[in-house]
């Protein structure tokens, strides 16, 4: 009988060198990393290896103290680590490692989302229509130099991430490697969604395995950042701060074998539910097909490619004024447009009538030029409300548009540049900004909601007493004493009127200091103190005591003849007395 131990051996021993062979070839990192499910909390970090590989994340509130390790268990290509048990709020750092090598360094780190409801400043920043070539690379740069070394939460697509197949290809080389080549896919968490190109030579239907974009991104179908459930990654909500977004599907068939366009669907019911159950400050919806457009599409037209835009602007604009969405950012149409506050108008462009549809006449612009003030929102005021439609579709390239355009709703509109939308939100008030490829501000508008402005304080004060006046909007400010922060300290000696204003001269307030005169004439030479200060009558020390003692004759026969303003302090209660020696 033939030995086979020595060939069982050899078997044995090249499987084993297989293995290691496999491990020590996973030195590079492929794609990403990029940011899913960013929340309060946790995140995850998604990525890809060149071969099979058992990471881990080092993750730390230093780049140089990583002292936390996430293992992953098992041996794969694609990676999806979850970090947890962290902080609101806060920015941390990470390094991942695999067998050969270590990636990271300062520029790797990630921030969790505040806390439900909170008013802490976030941002994001949003591309639609990321056609490849030198415009999309030149749209990211725009960006960059625009943002500097600013944090930004957020990233936010409206579609079309890709043009050549919807392959796993083609999201490696025209969505990944553009975008992990900077900050934004490292550092934001990445919300995207879905586009009529993303199903390109695909079944077209929603949340479909097959598919390289529902294989690519992680989204909160479960409601696990706090939106209504919608079981699908096509479509979903989540909280972040005190914002509210809802990512909808226009393009593919739901699993009731409509899509958003048809009519009353599966995704529109879970629409309304989702809107319902919001009680966010602010609420932003992002979808691909625009409801308002005259780019290189026709919201106006009912026939072919321009159809399901037409039927959205019926179905959906109703639901966004039941419930007062603030933003409907969109793309597809390869142009920018932006829209004052809309209300009520679900026709044709020519049925659009500013007097009757747009509540707010403002450029809402906020930067001194003619009727530029901010728009003014107010939950309490339905009337004066509206929502803002932006169509941002520029992400790679521009198309002629519409010789009918620009449409009449838009204030603003551009076919000529490429760009992109950048939006800041802190508590009541809302800044978005339209940028170009070199970083400069083409549009931009600014809304406050529930701004809460007294043009008139009256404010009386003991003398000798201070007061802090405090600016009711976020912004700039100009006082009448020459002071340019939020709040300032006065302390009057006698009645005086103090007055902000913003550098725009929209906003205005005025605070009436009323200064009582001091406390009547000294009843008694005896009042005992624990620390005692003696000023003239012009404001300035006289003599200071920092011990326990009583004003008495005796004391104020050190002082020349005159009158004096005492301000003691005796078991902790303070007192303001004038005297005359």
């Amino acid at each position: 009988m033939k030995n086979t131990f020595p060939n069982l051996f050899l078997c044995i021993f090249v499987g084993i060198l297989s293995l290691l062979f496999q491990e020590v070839q996973a030195q590079n990192i492929t794609r990403g990393p990029y940011l899913q499910m960013v929340s309060s909390n946790s995140t995850r970090i998604r990525f890809r290896t060149d071969a099979e590989t058992k990471p881990s994340i080092l993750v730390g509130k230093s780049p140089t103290a990583l002292t936390r390790t996430i293992k992953q268990s098992t041996q794969t290509k694609e990676h999806e680590l979850i970090i947890d048990s962290l902080t609101s709020n806060t920015r941390y750092y990470y390094k991942i490692v695999t067998a050969t090598k270590s990636v990271g360094d300062s520029t790797y780190f990630f921030q969790t989302a505040p806390n439900k409801g909170s008013k802490n400043k976030i941002s994001f920043w949003s591309t639609g229509d990321m056609y490849p070539g030198q415009q999309q690379l030149d749209v990211y740069e725009g960006f960059k130099k625009f943002i500097g070394n600013k944090y930004t939460n957020l990233y936010i697509t409206v579609g079309d991430n890709v043009y050549a197949g919807a392959s796993d290809t083609d999201f490696q080389n025209n969505f990944f490697q553009v975008y992990q080549n900077g900050p934004i896919l490292k550092q934001s968490g990445l919300f995207p969604s879905t586009g009529n190109h993303d199903y390109d030579f695909t079944s077209v239907n929603q949340d479909d395995p097959s598919i390289a974009y529902f294989q690519n991104f992680t989204l909160p179908k479960n409601g696990e950042l706090n939106g209504v459930a919608s079981n699908h990654e096509a479509y979903y909500s989540f909280d972040y701060g005190n914002v509210h977004f809802i990512c909808l599907d226009t393009h593919a068939w739901g699993e009731d074998k409509l899509r958003l366009w048809d009519g009353p669907s599966a995704q529109m019911t879970w629409l309304k539910k989702d809107l319902a159950a919001n009680q966010q400050d602010w609420t932003v919806v992002y979808f691909h097909y625009p409801p308002y457009t005259k780019g290189s599409y026709d919201s106006d037209s009912n026939t072919g490619f321009n159809l399901p835009l037409y039927n959205l602007r019926n179905l959906l604009v109703p639901i966004f004024d039941e419930y007062h969405v603030d933003l409907v950012l969109s793309g597809h149409s390869h142009i920018f447009e932006r829209s004052k506050p809309m209300k009520g108008h679900t026709g044709t462009s020519d049925t659009f009538d500013p007097l009757i549809h747009t509540p707010q006449t403002s450029s809402g612009k906020y930067d001194g030029s003619e009727n530029s003030c901010p728009y003014l929102f107010d939950t309490n005021k339905a009337s004066q409300n509206g929502t803002l439609y932006v169509v941002n579709g520029v992400g790679g390239g521009t198309k002629a548009p519409q010789p009918s355009g620009p449409h009449k709703a838009m204030y603003y509109s551009n076919a000529s540049t490429n760009g992109s939308f950048y939006v800041e939100i802190e508590n009541n008030r809302f800044d978005a900004k339209f940028l170009d490829t070199n970083g400069d501000v083409l549009d931009k508008f600014t809304i406050f909601k529930n701004l809460n402005l007294k043009p008139n304080t009256n404010l009386t004060l003991d003398y000798g007493k201070s007061a802090d006046l405090v600016a009711s909007w976020i912004g700039q400010y100009n006082w009448s004493t020459n002071q340019t922060s939020a709040g300032i300290t006065v302390n009057p000696l006698i009645s005086s009127a103090f007055q902000v204003s913003d550098p725009q001269k929209c906003f205005t307030e005025k605070f009436n200091v009323t200064v009582n005169a001091p406390l009547s004439m000294l009843e008694s030479r005896e009042i005992p103190f624990d620390q005692l200060s003696i000023y003239n009558l012009r404001g300035q020390l006289v003599n200071e005591i920092n011990r326990a003692g009583i004003v008495n004759a005796e004391l104020m026969d050190t002082l020349p003849k005159g009158g004096y303003i005492l301000r003691l302090v005796y078991k902790q209660q303070e007192k303001v007395l004038k005297i005359l020696n």
